[in-house]
C-alpha cells in the first residue's frame, strides 16, 4: 500500500479519476487535517478541486480534523474495512479517531468528505 505521507499525496489523482464526485465537490470549500500518527496533511477542497499542502506550519489553517494512529487511517484504506473502520463516525464512536474543528462545512459536505477519505481503498 505505502506510507501514509504517499497515500495521503495520491487522493488529489484519485480525486481528479471521479468525474461524479468532483462534480458533487464543484460547491465545497473545506480544508481537511489529516494526522495519522506523526504524519500530518491539509487536504484543501476548492471548488471541485483538490489539493493536499503541508501541516508544518503553526498557521497552517484547517476547518476539521480526523486525528488517529496510522493503523486506523490503514485499515480504514483496506479495499474491505472492518464494521469499526468503514466510516469516519464508527471509527470516532470506537475511540479510534478524534475528530474537531468547525463542524458546519463538515456537516454541509458530509458524504463528499467520506467520499474523498475513502478514496484511498481503490488502490489498496
Amino acid at each position: 500500500m505505502g506510507t501514509i505521507a504517499d497515500i495521503i499525496e495520491r487522493i488529489p489523482a484519485l480525486f481528479a479519476d471521479e468525474p461524479s464526485l468532483v462534480r458533487r465537490a464543484a460547491r465545497a470549500e473545506i480544508t481537511i487535517l489529516l494526522q495519522a500518527g506523526d504524519q500530518a496533511r491539509r487536504l484543501i477542497l476548492d471548488r471541485g478541486t483538490l489539493c493536499v499542502a503541508s501541516a508544518d506550519g503553526p498557521m497552517d489553517g484547517w476547518d476539521i480534523a480526523f486525528r488517529g494512529a496510522a493503523d486506523v487511517f490503514l485499515d480504514h484504506w483496506q479495499e474491505m474495512p472492518s464494521p469499526n473502520s468503514a466510516d469516519i463516525f464508527g471509527m470516532r464512536r470506537h475511540g479510534r479517531l478524534v475528530i474537531e474543528g468547525n463542524f458546519l462545512p463538515l456537516m454541509r459536505h458530509l458524504q463528499v468528505v467520506k467520499d474523498i477519505l475513502a478514496l484511498p481503498r481503490r488502490v489498496s
